[in-house]
């Protein structure tokens, strides 16, 4: 506990106090003020409490669904595909393209799940090489990759959803944390991010203009908010009906939180695989064994088929979550009343206005609750095969959600893991992450080997551990947790069987 003249804090590294803050929505509120840069276009899922996050969350949930996750599948497959091809046309050191360094993989991957998102999300299909065209201010046009913004916009599409990718710190300060009063005029530091601000917002007008036009309503998640808008309300009259505002404001947490934490996890599980090699080959073993019977081209892949089948890359996905966590800490605070908590079979009472920061590392690296390799990066943990690790000795029960539902999963002890918070506020769209994840992992890992790459000829093995073990260390969150430096990367290819 962290007392002040000011305020009062509460850090949590208990999986039993964590798991009742996070199952207690009323007596441990989100203190909403501090997520107030993420309004840029309206309330939303994540900025909200009390009956709007109810609201809220009818209309949200609706989405994210099965069907959604199939089309997940299926763009993060073509995505995928693209993405390798072009490091293979880019990046090889020979014609034969059998192997090829990443000097640097953020952008891309940025990029990857960027697309993913549009098209998912917004029925956009942006190829992972951009193909330029004339701009045109046709509906269809608006979206397509242009030379030239279309009339009206400083940015295309893509460029607008690129510079939010690079300029995240400045548009949120910019758009969400100044005065709304203070002129722009005496603000031309701030310029690129207000036209970007200005022109996502047009675009994702656009997008919903179209979709509420539509006879036919697909399973993208713009169409999703509009199906659930005309359904709950309209239809069954259940619910106040989405505002527009309500609309843009979730779209663009969609945006945010659909690609951004995904990246992040891609690029941390590509370094510790690189460092791990142990656990790549078990990555490499699970996937060639699921795949075994599946079509040589993952096009042709089934999602409801396969996907339960990648049991190794969902175990690499989980612990790479695990020793990063998107978010270190999940805050809430006691609001206006004292409440409640049991610790050691002792109640304690924090009164009102305590914030409580549950601490998601602390609980990940305790050996408490993952044994005495807590700080070791080992996927296999999770798998129900390994009958040794702490977990299937230590198996905790209650814990559910996207990637623990299936039997060949330990579960850990409720509360102890936490990356996509839990309870009533835990992500809506982990499933989504998870889908795009385990496929793109099944694809790269198939086809190739990846090390440690040398930043130059003098360089030892230890060497590059070293400094890629130091950039992991040395990762620092703004939204998220992420690495600030690049890992390069060589990937190697590998013989796969022919279909």
């Amino acid at each position: 506990m962290l007392i002040t003249p000011s305020v009062s804090t509460c850090m949590v590294c208990d999986a039993s106090v964590a798991s009742q803050i996070c199952m207690s929505r009323h007596g441990f509120p989100k203190p909403i003020k501090q997520y107030g840069a993420l309004e840029m276009y309206g309330p939303n899922i994540v900025t909200s409490e009390g009956s709007q996050w109810a609201h809220l969350r009818r209309h949200t949930a609706t989405p994210f669904n099965e069907r959604n996750s199939a089309l997940v599948w299926e763009e993060t497959v073509r995505q995928t595909n693209e993405m390798v091809q072009y490091w293979e046309d880019e990046h090889s050191r020979s014609s034969s393209a059998s192997e090829f360094i990443l000097t640097g993989a953020r952008e891309d991957i940025l990029k990857f799940t960027l697309n993913i998102i549009c098209s998912v999300g917004y029925g956009v299909k942006l190829p992972f090489r951009p193909v330029l065209e004339n701009s045109t201010e046709s509906a269809v046009g608006l979206f397509k990759d242009a030379i030239t913004p279309s009339p009206g916009y400083h940015f295309t599409f893509r460029s607008a959803m690129e510079y939010l990718n690079k300029h995240i710190t400045s548009m949120f300060i910019a758009n969400g944390l100044l005065p709304k009063g203070i002129p722009r005029s005496v603000l031309p530091f701030f310029k690129k991010d207000f036209d970007a601000f200005d022109d996502i917002g047009r675009y994702l007008r656009a997008l919903v203009s179209t979709a509420e036009t539509k006879e036919t309503l697909s399973q993208n998640l713009i169409d999703g908010l509009i199906r659930s808008k005309q359904t709950i309300y309209k239809d069954q009259g259940l619910d106040p009906e989405l505002t527009d505002d309500e609309i843009l404001g979730n779209l663009f947490v969609f945006t945010i939180a659909g690609h951004e934490t995904t990246a992040v996890s891609l690029r941390f599980a590509l370094v510790l695989l690189a460092l791990n090699q142990d656990a790549q080959e078990y990555l490499y073993e699970g996937i060639r064994e699921a795949t075994y019977d599946e079509p040589h081209n993952p096009v042709e892949w089934d999602y409801r088929r396969v996907y339960p089948k990648l049991v190794s890359p969902l175990c690499v996905m989980l612990e790479t979550l695990r020793m990063y966590p998107p978010v270190a800490d999940i805050p809430r605070w006691t609001g206006d009343s004292a409440v409640n908590i049991t610790y050691q079979n002792q109640p304690y009472l924090l009164p009102p206005h305590v914030y409580v920061n549950v601490n998601a590392s602390g609980l990940h690296y305790s050996e408490d609750y993952w044994g005495p390799d807590a700080a070791v990066f080992d996927p296999k943990r999770w798998d129900k095969q390994n009958t040794k690790s702490f977990l299937a000795k230590n198996e905790g029960g209650g814990l559910s959600g996207p990637g623990l539902e299936y039997d060949t999963i330990h579960k850990p002890v409720r509360g102890s893991y936490i990356p996509f918070s839990d309870g009533f506020r835990s992500c809506i769209g982990k499933k989504f992450a998870q889908v795009e994840f385990v496929v793109a992992m099944a694809i790269i890992f198939r086809e190739y080997r990846v090390m440690l790459a040398k930043s130059n000829e003098r360089e030892t093995e230890d060497d590059r551990r070293r400094r890629a073990e130091k950039v992991l260390g040395e990762s620092t969150a703004f939204i998220t947790l992420s690495m600030r430096d690049e890992v390069p990367l060589l990937f190697q290819k590998r013989c796969v069987r022919k279909a």
